[in-house]
C-alpha cells in the first residue's frame, strides 16, 4: 500500500527514485564539467582522435599531408618570432622609459 502525502499529492517511492535519477544525471554533468575544466585532457583527446584520422588521410595524399604540416609549422614558428619580437621591443620600451638619455639604446 503506497501512502500519498495530501499536501504535495506526491508518492513518496516517486520522490525517492526521481531524487536518484537526478543524482545520476548531475554524476554525468559534474564528469563532464570537468572534462572540459582540464585543458590537459582535452589536447590528449584532440590528439588521440588526430593520430586515429591521420593514417587514412596520408593514404590517399601523402603529398598534400606533408605541405599541409609544413605549412601549419611555418605558420607557427612565425607567429612566435612575431610574439618574441614584440615582447622584446615591450621590454625595451619599459626599460628605456626610466633611463637618462644618454644610456638609451
Amino acid at each position: 500500500m503506497t501512502t500519498t502525502n495530501y499536501t504535495s499529492g506526491v508518492v513518496p517511492g516517486d520522490t525517492r527514485s526521481e531524487i536518484e535519477r537526478n543524482r545520476a544525471g548531475l554524476g554525468d554533468t559534474v564528469t563532464a564539467l570537468a572534462a572540459r575544466a582540464h585543458p590537459r585532457e582535452r589536447v590528449r583527446g584532440a590528439l588521440s582522435q588526430v593520430r586515429e584520422r591521420a593514417p587514412r588521410a596520408v593514404r590517399g595524399r601523402p603529398a598534400r599531408v606533408t605541405a599541409g604540416v609544413a605549412g601549419a609549422l611555418t605558420a607557427a614558428g612565425a607567429v612566435a618570432v612575431f610574439l618574441r619580437r614584440r615582447r622584446a621591443a615591450k621590454a625595451r620600451a619599459a626599460r628605456n622609459r626610466w633611463l637618462p638619455g644618454f644610456l638609451r639604446r
